[in-house]
């Protein structure tokens, strides 16, 4: 197998295209639409096109990130995985890495200084992320506290995509109630999704593997992911330039679905019930933006 072929196969089996395009064309819409009703925003085709492809490589490069951090315990309980059984090195993880950074770089900067800017204080925060803090012996126990660090990288990436759209300085970003609101709302929906694939029904827990059901317990666990939602929807209906009629109810329509799945999951106790709660929390995240871009679309 060639080396493009090797790496066909892994984005298929570790960033598979679709459903992850999906969620960062919604992702980068839902960023357009917030930004537009705050300033006024320098986008055409070409820029839109520039920014797919600097969120698409920061978010594969993240994923690269995972496949070298979690190598030495993939081997033991995930030999099936790419990395494990030799469909590419870990040579060709950092080249790949590497690639992805001066993707990000070249397609943020043609926005100019301000933009380029946000962009490198993400990418510096990823790469002590990609080395736990300096300190993976003492956080990794800590599954939460791990995730939550980590998870925090997606409010940077907003900051970036909102100075890339306005050429607005981060701290102007930081500054600006609406983006700075949405960007934290970011980080608790990518909570969600990180909290709800990591829950299991019991019979699905492996030995020695750290979930969140297996740490709090089943009731633990979707509280964790329902505080995520509740602070996410209360951030996302202070935004201005929506429909907040359309916003509340579709909103408080999403969080009863997952109530139910959630209810379901801790009192079923079975292998769907489990597997319908994660699908769930892994598309929680493509709904809210939908439903926030509707709401933007339909007042306007």
């Amino acid at each position: 197998m060639s080396k493009t072929q090797s790496w066909l196969q892994f984005t298929k089996e570790r960033f598979e295209p679709t459903s992850h395009i999906v969620m960062i064309v919604v992702f980068i819409a839902a960023h357009i639409l917030v930004a537009k009703s705050t300033h006024a925003i320098f986008f055409g085709l070409t820029d839109s096109l520039l920014l797919l492809v600097g969120v698409t490589a920061f978010y594969f490069k993240l994923r690269l990130y995972d496949e070298v951090k979690d190598y030495e315990l993939d081997v033991i309980i995930n030999k099936h995985r790419p990395l494990p059984r030799g469909l590419l090195t870990h040579k060709d993880m950092y080249r790949g890495m590497l690639v992805c950074i001066l993707i990000e770089l070249a397609t943020f900067s043609i926005h100019g200084l301000q933009s380029s800017i946000s962009i490198i204080l993400a990418i510096i925060y990823s790469l002590i992320m990609y080395k736990e803090f300096f300190i993976a012996d003492k956080i990794r126990p800590y599954l939460t506290t791990y995730a939550l660090v980590h998870t925090i990288v997606t409010t940077l990436l907003s900051f970036a995509i909102f100075s890339f759209l306005t050429k607005l300085s981060i701290l102007e970003i930081v500054t600006t109630p609406a983006y700075l609101s949405f960007a934290l709302a970011n980080w608790m929906l990518f909570n969600i999704f990180e909290f709800g694939r990591k829950t299991f029904a019991t019979s699905e827990e492996r030995k020695n593997v750290d979930t969140y059901s297996s740490l709090f317990g089943r009731i633990g666990a979707v509280t964790l992911v329902a505080s995520q939602a509740i602070i996410a929807h209360y951030l996302a209906l202070n935004l201005t330039g929506a429909n907040q009629s359309i916003l509340f109810w579709s909103f408080g329509t999403l969080l009863i679905l997952l109530m139910l799945l959630s209810l379901l999951y801790v009192f079923k106790d079975t292998v769907k019930a489990a597997k319908n709660y994660r699908a769930f929390s892994s598309v929680y995240i493509i709904v809210f933006y939908l439903i926030l871009i509707g709401a933007h679309l339909i007042k306007n």
